[in-house]
Formats: C-alpha cells, sequence, structure tokens
C-alpha cells in the first residue's frame, strides 16, 4: 500500500470536493485545474482520487448521479506510462478499472473504468480511434453511449495539460466538445488554462517531505573553469561529468549504492527527426565520452534515447545502481519519465518552449530515496547550459529552483580541520496524521485493558473465555445475519417535514453490502487520521483482532461491529485505543528526539544561497565564498562577522552556520520545557594556532534558553577536550557597546544578564607563536 504524504492528502480532499460539486452541477466541460510541481507525485494523487470517487459516490449524500467512468489523455507515449502505474496502484484495489481501447467489448465505457487513450491518436479525423472499428463504434460514440445510454458522467484527465496548448489547444478544444465530459481534471506542474476553480500543490511542501531537491545549481562555478582553447561545448560535457562523479563520491562515503546519471539533453526544436546540429553535438558528445572517458554503448556506461536509436539497455536505466553514467536524449523523455537517480542535466542550445524547459528540469528534481543526506551535495540538483540567464529567467514556475549563488570552500580549508566534530540531527518525528503499523498492538492492548480479553496457548480454552467475557460485557459475539430496516410504502406531498411510513421492509444484507458497510464505519471513525492510509489499517486491525481472540472470521466480525446492540462499545473501544496510540507515538517521537543521530561534521563543501534571504557581502576569511549574509541575521551576528575578518590575521577561516539541516553543525540540549532539542551554534571558527571556537552570539537576556544552550555547548566541548582538541566556545555577549569587546563564559552559567567572572574573546592570544633562531 502506498502511504500519501501530508500534502498529497490534503489535495486529494481539495480536489474530492471540488469534483463533487461539479458533478452536481447543471454544466458540463467544467474544467478543474490540478498544478502540482514534477516530483510530488501527481499520478499517485489522482489515482487516489479516482478511488475515493468511485468507493464513495454511490453512498455519497446528495450525489446525483453516482456513475462516473473516465478517460485519460496524455501526449506522446505518456498514457502508457500512466496506465502501468494506475493498474499497479488498483493490482489490489478493484474499485477502478484502468483499460485501453482494444479492452472495449461492448462498445460502451462503464463507471468505474479509466480508459487511456494517446493525444496522438485522437487527433485527426483519420486516426485509428477515431475512424469506426469493427462494431461500428468510434471513440465518440464508445463515449456518448456511456452517458446516454448508461447514464454514465464522463470525467476527462488532461495529463501534461500544458502540451495541449498553442497551436494544439483548438483541435484539443474540438475533441472535449465532441465527447461532452462533465468535468476536465486538467492535471500538469505548469498549466496553461484559467479557471476559478483550481487545487495547488505548494513545491515547499514537497520539499518539506523532502521528496524532492532544494533547488538546482544552474552552471555551477562554471566562471571559473580555464577555457584552455576548448571549445564550450567540450568545457560543459567535461564540467558536468565532474560534478556527477563528485556526487558518486559522496554517496559512496555514506555508503549508498546509488549511481548518479547525467543527462544531456540534444538542441529541442521540437522536430522528431535530427537535425545537422542534432548530430554534430551527438558526435562530439559520444567521441569525447568515448576517447577521453571511456563511456560507451558497449559497456551500458552510455544510453541513448532517440527516436530511431534507443540503447537495448534503457529498461534498466531507471535502477538506482545502474551502471549507465550517461544518457543521450532529445524530447520524449522530458514527459513522465521517473528516474530519480538522474542528478545532472547538460542542455545544449535554445529550447524553443519554455514549458518544456520546466518538464526538462524535473528529471533531476526527484530524491532518490525521498529523504535528504547530511551532505547537502545530494539535495539539489545541477543544470549545464549554454543558454543565457535572461532565457532562463523567461521560465516563470522554476525559476525558484534555479539559485545562481552557489558559494564554495577556500582553497586553504583541508578537510580533517575539524576532526572528531561532530553533528547532532533528530530522526524525523512519527506521522501523527495516519495510522501505522503499530496502531494494531495499540489495539490489542486496548481490548484486554477494556475487556479482559487474553491471547495465549494456556489456557487452552482461551478463545471460549473471550467469548464469555465479551457476553459478561454486553456484548452479541452470535450474529448470523445483519438486517436493515426501509421505510415501506411512505408518501410524500412534495414538500418539508418528515415523510411517516406504515410499516418497515426488512432485508438481509449480503456480505459485499457488510464489507462497504464496514469500510464506512471505520471511516466514520477514522478521527483526525487521513482516511486513505488510516481506514485500511483500522478495518485491518479489528478484523485480525477477532481472528486471533475469538477465532471470528471477516463477515462474521463485521457484522458483529456492525450490530445497533454491539455498535456503540466498539466506537468507544476504538477511541480509546487512539488514546493510547497516540501516547505511544508520543514516547516513540521523544525517543527519535533524545537519540539523535550523529555525523561528523565539515563546513560544506558547497552551500547555495537564495538570493531572495540572503546578500552578497565582502568577506574573504569566511569559509565558505562568497559570503551571504542572511537579511534577517541578528545585529550581534552581523557585528561579530566584522569583528572576525577585522582579526583576520589571527583566523584560519570562520563559518556561519545554518539554522537547520543535516549539513549544519547542531548542539543536542534539553529546553526549559524539558524536551531534548537541537540547537544550531551561530559561528565556527578555526585559528591559526587550530583552536576550533564554537560561539552562539546573543544580546543580553535576548534569549530565555539562552544558558541552557551554554551549559550544554560545555558539555560538547569537555567531550571533545578529552580527546586531545583544542577548543573554546558558548553564548557570546559584544559587552559596552564597544564592537571589539566580547565575552563568553568558560563555566556553566544561570542565565546572560550577568557577566561578571566571564572571558574576554581575544584573537591575537590563538596566534602561534614562532621560536626565532
Amino acid at each position: 500500500m502506498i502511504t500519501l504524504k501530508k500534502y498529497q492528502t490534503d489535495a486529494i480532499e481539495e480536489l474530492m470536493e471540488k469534483t463533487v460539486k461539479m458533478l452536481n452541477n447543471t454544466g458540463f466541460n467544467q474544467k478543474l485545474i490540478f498544478k502540482a510541481p514534477t516530483g510530488s507525485g501527481k499520478t499517485v494523487m489522482i489515482s487516489a482520487l479516482l478511488n475515493r470517487l468511485c468507493a464513495e459516490l454511490p453512498s455519497h449524500p446528495g450525489i446525483f448521479n453516482p456513475n462516473v467512468a473516465f478517460v485519460w489523455i496524455a501526449p506522446n507515449k505518456l498514457h502508457l506510462q500512466s496506465y502501468n502505474s494506475i493498474k499497479s496502484f488498483f493490482s489490489e484495489i478493484r474499485t477502478v478499472r484502468p483499460i485501453q481501447f482494444d479492452d472495449i467489448t461492448d462498445g460502451r465505457l462503464h463507471p468505474g473504468e479509466v480508459l487511456f487513450l494517446n493525444w496522438e491518436s485522437i487527433n485527426k479525423e483519420n486516426n485509428l480511434y477515431v475512424r469506426e472499428n469493427e462494431w461500428g463504434k468510434d471513440i465518440f460514440s464508445i463515449i456518448n453511449d456511456a452517458r446516454i445510454e448508461g447514464n454514465t458522467e464522463i470525467i476527462v484527465i488532461i495529463d501534461e495539460e500544458h502540451m495541449f496548448a498553442g497551436a494544439t489547444a483548438t483541435k484539443a478544444q474540438d475533441f472535449l466538445k465532441r465527447i461532452y465530459p462533465k468535468i476536465e481534471i486538467r492535471v500538469s506542474a505548469t498549466p496553461t488554462s484559467v479557471t476559478l476553480h483550481q487545487v495547488t500543490v505548494d513545491r515547499d511542501a514537497v520539499i518539506a517531505e523532502e521528496m524532492i531537491k532544494t533547488g538546482i545549481i544552474l552552471n555551477p562555478a562554471i566562471g571559473h573553469v580555464a577555457q584552455d582553447g576548448r571549445p564550450l561545448n567540450e568545457i560543459l560535457i567535461e564540467e558536468a561529468l565532474k560534478k556527477r562523479e563528485e556526487i558518486a563520491v559522496a554517496y559512496r562515503k555514506l555508503g549508498v549504492n546509488i549511481n548518479p546519471l547525467l543527462l544531456i539533453q540534444l538542441p529541442n526544436d521540437n522536430k522528431i527527426a535530427l537535425t545537422a546540429g542534432d548530430k554534430q553535438i551527438i558526435d562530439e558528445v559520444t567521441q569525447y565520452l568515448d576517447v577521453m572517458k571511456g563511456i560507451n554503448e558497449e559497456n551500458e556506461r552510455l544510453a541513448v534515447w532517440l527516436s530511431d536509436n534507443k540503447s537495448p539497455h534503457l529498461d534498466e536505466i531507471t535502477r538506482q545502481d545502474s551502471v549507465t553514467e550517461v544518457l543521450l536524449f532529445k524530447q520524449a523523455i522530458a514527459l513522465g519519465w521517473d528516474c530519480p537517480r538522474a542528478a545532472v542535466l547538460l542542455i545544449f542550445r535554445d529550447l524553443q518552449s519554455t514549458t518544456f524547459t520546466i518538464q526538462t528540469v524535473g528529471r533531476i528534481l526527484r530524491m532518490p530515496e525521498q529523504k535528504y543526506y547530511p551532505d547537502t551535495l545530494l539535495n539539489q540538483g545541477y543544470v549545464y547550459t549554454n543558454l543565457s540567464r535572461n532565457q532562463i529567467e523567461v521560465v516563470q514556475d522554476d525559476m525558484n529552483y534555479i539559485s545562481t549563488s552557489p558559494a564554495r570552500r577556500i582553497n586553504s580549508y583541508h578537510e580533517g580541520h575539524l576532526h572528531l566534530l561532530s553533528t547532532y540531527y533528530n530522526t524525523r518525528r512519527p506521522d501523527r496524521n495516519r495510522l501505522g503499523s503499530r496502531y494494531r498492538i495499540e489495539l490489542y492492548k486496548t481490548v484486554e485493558n477494556k475487556w479482559g480479553l487474553i491471547k495465549t496457548s494456556l489456557p487452552e480454552n482461551y478463545v471460549s473465555t473471550n467469548h464469555e467475557l465479551l457476553k459478561s460485557k454486553m456484548i452479541d459475539a452470535h450474529i448470523s445475519e445483519l438486517d436493515v430496516y426501509i421505510p415501506e410504502d411512505a408518501t410524500w406531498n412534495g414538500g418539508a417535514g418528515p415523510i411517516t411510513a406504515k410499516q418497515n421492509a426488512v432485508f438481509i444484507r449480503t456480505p459485499e453490502e457488510i464489507e462497504k458497510m464496514f469500510l464506512k464505519f471505520c471511516r466514520d471513525h477514522i478521527g483526525d487520521y487521513a482516511p486513505f492510509d488510516s481506514v485500511p489499517v483500522l478495518a485491518g486491525a479489528l478484523i485480525r483482532l477477532f481472528e486471533e481472540y475469538l477465532e471470528i472470521f471477516e463477515t462474521q466480525a463485521q457484522m458483529i461491529i456492525l450490530h445497533p446492540h454491539n455498535r456503540v462499545q466498539f466506537i468507544e473501544l476504538i477511541e480509546e485505543s487512539y488514546r493510547a496510540y497516540e501516547a505511544e507515538m508520543e514516547k516513540v517521537a521523544q525517543n527519535a528526539v533524545r537519540n539523535p543521530h550523529v555525523f561528523s561534521w565539515e563546513v560544506p563543501a558547497e552551500r547555495i544561497y537564495n538570493l531572495n534571504n540572503y546578500t552578497l557581502k565582502l568577506m574573504p576569511t569566511h569559509a565558505l565564498v562568497p559570503f551571504h549574509e542572511q537579511t534577517s541575521a541578528s545585529a550581534p551576528e552581523k557585528l561579530f562577522a566584522l569583528f572576525l575578518e577585522r582579526n583576520k590575521d589571527c583566523i584560519e577561516w570562520w563559518y556561519k552556520n545554518g539554522d537547520s539541516g543535516k549539513e549544519h553543525l547542531a548542539i543536542p540540549y534539553v529546553n526549559s520545557k524539558g524536551i531534548s532539542s537541537l540547537f544550531y551554534v551561530d559561528f565556527i571558527i578555526l585559528m591559526k594556532d587550530g583552536t576550533r571556537c564554537l560561539f552562539d552570539t546573543k544580546t543580553k537576556g535576548s534569549d530565555p534558553e539562552a544558558h541552557l544552550k551554554h551549559n550544554a555547548l560545555c558539555v560538547y566541548i569537555g567531550n571533545l577536550r578529552k580527546k586531545n582538541i583544542k577548543v573554546k566556545g558558548g553564548i557570546l555577549i559584544n559587552d559596552h557597546n564597544d564592537p571589539d569587546c566580547w565575552r563568553f563564559s568558560e563555566s556553566p552559567i544561570q542565565n546572560t544578564d550577568n557577566l561578571n567572572g566571564w572571558s574576554y574573546f581575544n584573537p591575537v592570544v590563538f596566534v602561534k607563536i614562532v621560536a626565532v633562531e
């Protein structure tokens, strides 16, 4: 089962709400835009939406027509990829049936079916699916018969909606008018349609879930590369290969078996056939790769994906450990292709379609394991191109990904400068929005505590004992059928008010009905948990409870729970089990905070800054150049940075630490509420004599947690000194409003108001004294 992220659950909920409202509207061809960044899982979210529509519409209150079928239209061959993905999604869930045109055997589309169509197969009058087939049916009559004769509403999903813009837009509108869908759900990272009805997945939410990279770096450090008479294309190839190898080394250091992929895109002029320019670049690239690097198709380190030339090992290229290092392609790969190990992109020449540029960049945005790594190098994508900056800036949607202000470590910095310095990182808190695998354990504990049920091999008759215990709790476990009472011979005058029936008709629920009722019961009592992920967990735990404690199975267990005589007690049991589950999750979360992961730490080799939040400053002694000062930096931080530069003769380098993330130096401490936490020390300094200084700048009394952070930093420093590491540090405060007067305590403190006994930070004392012969 796929576990949805919170932003996915929220988007599905909003899509569901808007779709249901539109189904009840009188109009047709209603547009609903679904905008979600590349890598956010658009297909998964739409699949979940279809599942909910088919599962819930039949019992949804107030829906005029619950019969819905779907037509999925995609450009190029993307419809096949979507078909396979959704078929896999619904391999165990039977609510939706993905089909292709040839699967239609009776000339009609049925409720719950999703017909996948390739746009190129339906956009002309002489296309195969537009002409009449062996039943005398074409695509229009098949869809119209479903709506008119089958009383089935049609919802069209237009995948990669932006591809239907421009010259294609008129043809697309003509086709949609002929099939007359109730709703058009238009899906894209860069939609071109405009409508009042839109659901948007925020990119920041996707980044927060570590699904996609934090950013894209455009031509990193390319200006520092010596040309030495080489053509630009050769330099771009060389730098892109270096970056790919740098990333590969970083993965190996972490013990991660991922072989990063470099994508090289030929000039895209929207022509499928290769142009003379294409062929020239193909020759340049393949010869350079083969002669200079030993990368070719024969050893499978190179793959080619062109319309008339596809490498035989392409099927293996998306594997994380594939031996292929470089993929040469033109246009087709840009749509829907999913290869999370793709890390570097080299684009040659101008791309005529800005939206296609966005889609291409999206190929390197996915995180291969849907998590970030301690090495920030692996959390970003890299684009090399001969496109001008102005042309790139035309691309509005993905410009937030492109950061043109990287900073790299100074040449005098050497790995090992901070030998044995460690950083801490809290593991991610358990997802509190959905029931997890631990829930069943807590349900079992609850039923044992609440009702006294036992589950053990001794005594041997524990099952009969449990039945007697249930009986003592006034729970009837001997239910063989479930009745439903409906009004009979009721009269209604068409006005408001109650309808009175003279008698009720009694029906016995079928197993299929009981299962639907049971799932609805679980959904109605899922509490604050995300229904899509949590209902199956609750339902499965309840069924297993009956199997293991009472040897009662499936349908009978569902009837016992649903029976009006028992229903309230099971609702109370579920609610109590939620409280136990929440308490357990809180323990797990606290344990994750109390026992953070520990990594050895160095100043990042490269750090990317968003110029919306940072300003470039001249600070040549900073470990990363150029120096970026945060626009929201505190006054002490700004003053101390200037102080360090004034004393640069005493300092090897200094580094302004980040505020979060695995790549920055974090110190564990217990806050004023008694909760284990982390704080990120502001400045890391290497003095000329090798002393490391760790300072966190404050003003007097500015941070009520400051003394706790300082004392934790003292413990951290004490542990380093036990390893014979020269280190000083603590909370650092500017005294007497003198920009050259900074004080810190070398002992634990109670507050930061009283500086009596605090030492002065004098950089001069850290200079090595060289003996004179």
